[in-house]
């Protein structure tokens, strides 16, 4: 990348990346430290299944700044597919609400300031990543039987999280004739605090199946990212290590300028955000390319982005 125009790109691709940093220091500096440290859900013990079996599954459309999905499912192991028609970066967090807490409580809760607010009354087992404008993204998950609430906590480019702008909907798991075993994973990817343990640096293109889990003792997602040609990890890893900018006349650069249009890379897959002890199988079709995994989620204690802290990986896939 050389020229001004290049340049341009590069300054509001720090814009509308560093505004998202900007925004989760905010929220990592809320006391979010009681909620998630040392809390977490407690996956369902599972055993390798037939890698044929079919499972249930679940359809989600993600627009500017809404849900579609049905609002009851059955429980069990069931691959959901988040289909972004937006043009921002949205994730689905699947939060499951704790014994006693109502849909109407999580609503209420949606309402105040801070997000602690909605750990206190419930947990995230994950579910699709982060993807731009035109991705999917697909995990298996073991829906227990009970409340849900489906949340994409990604600010915008003022920092606002769109579950606040009314990216959120119930979801009811009903109980099951029968239950599937969990799918035999291809690779498994241990979330710690502060790295993506066990990810090769070199993947074969095609379809994967891997075991994502959340070994650690924060809150932790797993963003896959797809460089542009020519563009290098570190070159991707200098936009987002850099303090956040301000758009200038200079740059074209807006404020409501979407990460999508503006970074050298897209996001294409990945597991959102999800609490320890918590398991998702991540359903990947990664065609060659150099990529690389991110964890966005604050330190509850400094406020850094889990990616400052080293949870930011480069890897290729080739066939």
């Amino acid at each position: 990348m050389a020229g001004g125009n290049d340049d341009a790109l590069r300054l509001d691709a720090r814009h509308a990346l560093s505004t998202r940093r900007a925004a989760l220091m905010r929220m990592g500096a809320i006391g979010l430290a009681a909620v998630f440290v040392g809390r977490g859900v407690r996956a369902a013990e599972t055993h390798p299944g037939d890698p044929n079996t079919g499972y249930h599954k679940l359809a989600v459309t993600a627009k500017d700044y809404a849900f579609e999905l049905p609002r009851r499912v059955p429980a069990g192991h069931t691959e959901i597919t988040l289909r972004n028609e937006g043009s921002e970066e949205h994730h689905a967090m699947f939060m499951r609400l704790n014994t006693g807490t109502t849909t109407a409580d999580f609503m209420r809760a949606a309402k105040q300031q801070d997000i602690a607010a909605l750990f206190a009354i419930s947990s995230s087992i994950g579910g699709p990543g982060s993807v731009d404008h035109g991705q999917a993204s697909t995990v298996i998950i073991n829906l227990l039987p009970g409340a849900y609430v489906v949340i994409c906590i990604v600010p915008d480019a003022q920092g606002m999280p769109h579950y606040k702008m009314g990216m959120l909907a119930a979801l009811t798991v009903t109980e099951a004739a029968h239950a599937e075993d969990a799918p035999a994973a291809d690779l498994t990817i241990d979330l710690v605090d502060f790295a993506f343990d066990q990810l090769p640096r070199q993947i074969r293109g095609g379809q994967h199946l891997w075991k994502v889990l959340d070994t650690g003792a924060q809150l932790h997602e797993m963003v896959l990212n797809r460089l542009a040609p020519g563009v290098s990890f570190e070159q991707a890893k200098a936009i987002l290590m850099a303090p956040p900018t301000k758009p200038t006349a200079a740059t074209g650069a807006d404020a409501s300028s979407a990460t999508a249009h503006a970074a050298p890379f897209t996001a294409v897959a990945g597991v959102a955000p999800m609490n320890p002890a918590s398991v998702n199988w991540a359903v990947l079709n990664l065609a060659d390319g150099d990529y690389f995994a991110v964890c966005y989620v604050p330190d509850p204690k400094t406020g850094r982005p889990h990616f400052d802290l080293g949870m930011i990986a480069p890897f290729s896939v080739t066939s």
